[in-house]
């Protein structure tokens, strides 16, 4: 009896027919058959356009867990069934998480002109204006604030610092590299601070919402992925209704007022992060195809590929 069939056979019967597994491989060493159990996720995907016409596309998972089986074909050891789903669990978190983070990268420069993201990055705005003006800021001018305020600016400064936005000096921080190379490379000020906010989008999200509790910009980047996200799965331009990408956000998100979702995304349209025609909010190409290329670029090693 072929090892192949037999462990097959053992995987329908206890996994189903959506788990199969790697070829299987002898070990020497506990003179074994191991191998590994995998899945293809099916995710139907809707284009609202075209509501008949559902896209069908498979999430690729490895490792899932592992099937042993003795020399004569015996089963020794398996994953159990609930391990698999928790690792199916997880692996569907990263490709969640991995999404959002293509999505952010692709779309820094169109979030960072949002009206509300300047806002909640004041702080730093009001920093970079600071330096553009007087060149340096001093630690005894920081150190005069109140004792709140003098600890968040050090942490500001600290995050610019650590993107080479403002480097240490002496007695204060003055303009890093990065800071004089955007500034050469920008047209005036408006377009240098939007480079700024970018640049501290792109490379400090995590740090922005963990540290800094900055949960206005993170419904932000939510909404844009409840678009961006089955738009990747299905690797083409979709179009959907209002609706349809609030029902999503709830979904992945859990409930949210559905008025500031809607303003959010007409905010997204604004920025060009997103366009809308005829009832339908459908991606940037520019964008999207910048998106393609780094999802192409993220799995082609990983053990999960959509």
């Amino acid at each position: 009896m072929s090892v192949t069939k037999e462990i097959h056979r053992y995987v329908l019967h206890n996994y189903g027919n959506l788990v199969f597994t790697s070829q299987p491989t002898f070990d020497d060493r506990s003179k074994s058959w191991i191998a590994h159990l995998q899945t293809d996720y099916p995710r139907l995907i809707q284009d609202d356009r075209s509501p008949n016409e559902k896209i069908l596309r498979f999430i690729s998972m490895k490792n899932l867990g592992t099937v042993r089986f003795s020399e004569d074909l015996k089963p020794l050891a398996a994953t159990s069934r609930d391990e698999c789903i928790r690792h199916l669990n997880t692996l569907l978190r990263m490709w969640q998480e991995r999404a959002e983070r293509i999505i952010l990268t692709a779309s820094s420069d169109q979030l960072a002109k949002i009206g509300e993201t300047q806002w909640v990055l004041a702080p730093f705005r009001m920093i970079v204006s600071y330096l553009l003006q007087k060149e340096a800021i001093y630690d005894d001018e920081i150190e005069r604030e109140r004792p709140i305020r003098e600890k968040k600016l050090s942490q500001y400064l600290k995050l610019l610092e650590s993107l080479d936005l403002v480097r240490r000096i002496n007695n204060g921080y003055t303009h890093g590299n990065l800071f004089t190379a955007l500034s050469e490379k920008s047209q005036d000020i408006t377009e240098f601070k939007t480079a700024i906010m970018s640049c501290i989008i792109r490379e400090r999200y995590s740090m922005l919402t963990d540290i800094f509790d900055i949960s206005q910009l993170e419904t932000f980047v939510h909404v844009d992925s409840c678009y961006y996200k089955p738009a990747l799965e299905a690797e083409k331009i979709l179009h959907l209704k209002r609706d349809t990408i609030i029902r999503y956000y709830f979904t992945l998100y859990g409930r949210k007022s559905p008025i500031r979702l809607a303003y959010i995304l007409d905010e997204l349209v604004g920025a060009n992060a997103l366009k809308y025609a005829d009832k339908y909010y459908f991606g940037n190409e520019e964008l999207f195809e910048h998106m393609l290329k780094m999802k192409d670029e993220l799995y082609e090693l990983g053990t999960l590929r959509v």
